[in-house]
């Protein structure tokens, strides 16, 4: 939060959602609130994504399977198909973008925690106004973001070499 002045998260994934375990938020007015113990489905959520993207592969395929996803905004990834090739690109890039998803108007960047079996057990994110969080803005303020996963990672014991699902 005090890198980027935005709300800052962590969360777990908990069967089909994301369980925030902590906020730290920002001292602007308008800001993202996910209090402690809120749940968020994976696939609205930049930590779900984060998740989602290095979840193993058959897990993942039981998960999409379950039935129809809830779309929340017009920017919501429903369609399975469109949600994995996110899920590539977040591989790719190693963070992930809720991009008004959840809520007209706010957006979230996220990073996976790996633990020392390189599973993705957590992620860290930073939420906050597109007014703020702009598109262009999105790659500079990845880059704190996924450093504190990092930092996290290690503190745990976990490695920054993200497996392949």
């Amino acid at each position: 939060m005090e890198t980027t002045g935005e709300t800052a998260n962590i969360g777990v994934g908990k069967e089909e959602a994301v369980l925030f375990l902590s906020q730290v938020e920002t001292h602007a007015n308008i800001r993202a609130f996910f209090p402690p113990g809120s749940l968020s489905p994976m696939h609205a959520s930049g930590i779900g994504k984060a998740l989602l993207a290095y979840m193993d592969p058959e897990r993942l395929d039981k998960l999409l399977s379950k039935g129809q996803m809830t779309r929340f905004t017009a920017h919501t990834i429903i369609d399975p198909t469109a949600l994995r090739q996110n899920l590539e690109a977040i591989r790719e890039s190693g963070f992930s973008v809720d991009n008004e998803e959840r809520n007209e108007g706010m957006r979230c960047i996220a990073a996976p925690v790996f633990d020392m079996n390189g599973e993705a057990v957590a992620g860290i994110s930073i939420s906050g106004p597109t007014s703020r969080v702009g598109a262009s803005e999105v790659e500079e303020l990845s880059r704190p973001v996924i450093k504190a996963a990092h930092q996290l990672s290690f503190a745990i014991g976990g490695s920054v070499t993200r497996p392949q699902p």
